[in-house]
């Protein structure tokens, strides 16, 4: 069962900030030597690494309280958490696995949409708790579902709001960090899928991530260049996986927890 989380696994964020300092401190060094021909070793590594990160963290500051209701990465990654229940919902549906479909299906509604109500009201975003409960319904019934789940998803889609490339990459970011932590808890370090819901919940919120970069272009080539670092991301990241169906698998958490890291990374570039 996915709990949400408002902060990404220590390892996780150790990660990130390890290879943000260690791109700056690169940057700041090589630019320290050039000055300062006669004396190269007058600047030390760990000066330039504490000073260069400090704009470009006040800036992504600017952008993030933490609340949907006036952040729009953590809205649009809250979106981007049902919509990825929903799609391990469909592809199990289809799969005739009911009763694993079945969990994912009530908890978009159960977990995640009822906290999103005042970022609904606030963002006077349209609503599509009756689409939820339909398809809910439907999936009960043991009918055809694609319909009601296609409306859905294009009612969740049309809520988010358009942002920058940043934005939304930090949103898919987040996704896969999420992901991570879920494969984690469903995959043994054996290869063994000990919990299939969150090996599940994994699948679907990278799947969807994917969807969500997918629809992103750039004339700018810093940010398609960022837009390409997420593609190859999330394409590795897709590989730990050996079908939702599966007793076990060779792909490792740690592949996610590191693209999570260089998606995040090719973000800050653009800062």
């Amino acid at each position: 069962m996915l709990r949400l989380r408002m902060s990404w696994r220590a390892g996780l964020w150790l990660s990130v900030i390890a290879l943000v300092l260690s791109g700056c401190g690169e940057k700041a060094g090589s630019q320290a030597v050039r000055e300062n021909d006669p004396l190269p070793s007058a600047v030390s590594d760990s000066e330039n690494v504490a000073e260069a990160p400090e704009p470009m963290a006040e800036e992504i500051a600017e952008i993030r309280s933490g609340d949907p209701v006036d952040d729009d990465v953590e809205f649009i990654y809250r979106l981007g958490l049902i919509r990825g229940h929903l799609l391990s919902f469909i592809e199990l549906y289809r799969a005739e696995a009911f009763e694993m479909a079945s969990a994912h299906v009530q908890h978009p509604g159960n977990e995640l949409y009822d906290a999103l109500i005042p970022a609904f009201e606030a963002r006077a975003s349209a609503s599509f708790a009756d689409g939820l409960t339909a398809l809910a319904d439907a999936s009960a019934e043991r009918g055809d579902v694609n319909a009601v789940y296609a409306d859905l998803v294009v009612s969740i889609r049309a809520t988010a709001p358009k942002t920058s490339v940043a934005v939304k990459l930090l949103a898919i970011s987040k996704m896969v960090a999420t992901a991570a932590e879920e494969f984690d808890a469903g995959v043994a370090d054996d290869g063994a899928i000990v919990d299939a819901h969150e090996y599940q919940d994994a699948f679907g919120f990278l799947s969807v991530a994917r969807e969500m970069l997918a629809s992103e272009n750039s004339s700018d080539i810093n940010e398609t260049e960022a837009i390409a670092v997420a593609h190859e991301q999330l394409d590795l990241s897709m590989n730990a996986f050996a079908g939702l169906l599966a007793e076990e698998t060779e792909g490792e958490a740690e592949t996610i927890y590191t693209a999570a890291a260089q998606i995040e990374r090719a973000v800050l570039r653009l800062q």
